[in-house]
């Protein structure tokens, strides 16, 4: 008997919040399913299906569909080069802010409030506003259909918000591991790299996941920059499926879905660092 009565006590009840908070979770759960469920079933429809069944999975897939959408717009070449675009850009801005926000948090130079200043500019203006000159600047170097180019201008562009995040985290790191580091003959980079990296992951998994994404999924400048469909990324190959006498959907779903595939991946790689990232930030606030 006084084991069941634990038992009982150790159960649940259904409070009004609980309730409320299970409903609320429900509905935002149902809300980010739904467009991956509804991308996935028009997938493997035809268009006349799609219109009819809009909720029905299609008893007759039409694999096809991926391999139309792959020759109509080469989205599997399209889908490596975003993905190399991606993947480059965010190396290079890591490489490139860690050791800055590094100085910067630690004040080792005397502009450090100029350099805050600088980049908190940079992150108000919005890149529609930079396009026309971004164009010029590269035009000037003859940097179209460069991939390299692309990369450059993407690390950059994704530079201020990293900062202020990495500045964030790395000055909420004790200063003693770095008077540690120093008395057992580090220097400035391996500093850097051998302890203030490892500790520091959790943050830059969050600025990894955020620029890979806006990166995989820009459109505007890949549009402008890139006239060479061997060149596209996957934004602008998705725009060769809208045609003069009409719209493909269900070759456009495939290759949805097949652009997809590579974020879902690598958001799940870095997840849990993500996800342990906010709860520190959260138990420091």
């Amino acid at each position: 008997e006084k084991r069941w009565k634990f038992v009982k006590k150790q159960k649940k009840r259904w409070t009004p919040g609980r309730i409320l908070y299970g409903a609320c979770a429900l509905i935002w759960f149902l809300t980010a399913a739904f467009p991956l469920y509804f991308t996935f079933i028009s997938a493997l429809k035809e268009d006349s299906e799609i219109f009819a069944n809009y909720f029905v999975p299609s008893l007759s897939p039409k694999l096809e569909n991926f391999v139309t959408a792959n020759e109509m717009s080469g989205i599997v070449r399209s889908i490596f080069n975003s993905l190399a675009v991606s993947v480059s850009a965010v190396v290079l801005m890591l490489l490139l802010i860690i050791p800055l926000a590094y100085v910067v948090a630690r004040r080792k130079i005397r502009l450090t409030n100029t350099v805050t200043v600088y980049y908190m500019a940079a992150l108000m203006v919005p890149i529609q506003c930079a396009i026309v000159p971004i164009v010029q600047g590269v035009n000037t170097i003859h940097g179209q259909n460069n991939l390299f180019v692309l990369v450059v201008i993407y690390a950059a562009i994704n530079m201020p918000m990293t900062f202020f995040i990495m500045t964030g985290a790395i000055s909420e790191i004790s200063k003693e591991l770095d008077e540690s580091a120093a008395m057992d003959g580090c220097g400035l980079l391996q500093t850097i790299f051998r302890i203030i990296v490892p500790i520091a992951k959790p943050s830059i998994a969050t600025c990894s996941i955020i620029a890979f994404l806006a990166v995989y999924n820009e459109l505007a400048l890949a549009n402008v920059l890139i006239s060479d469909k061997k060149y596209h990324t996957i934004s602008v190959a998705l725009l060769n499926f809208k045609g003069d006498f009409g719209t493909y959907y269900s070759v456009i779903f495939a290759a949805v879905l097949m652009c997809i595939i590579p974020t879902v991946i690598f958001y799940l790689l870095a997840q849990e660092k993500v996800e342990k990232g906010i709860s520190t930030g959260a138990l420091k606030g």
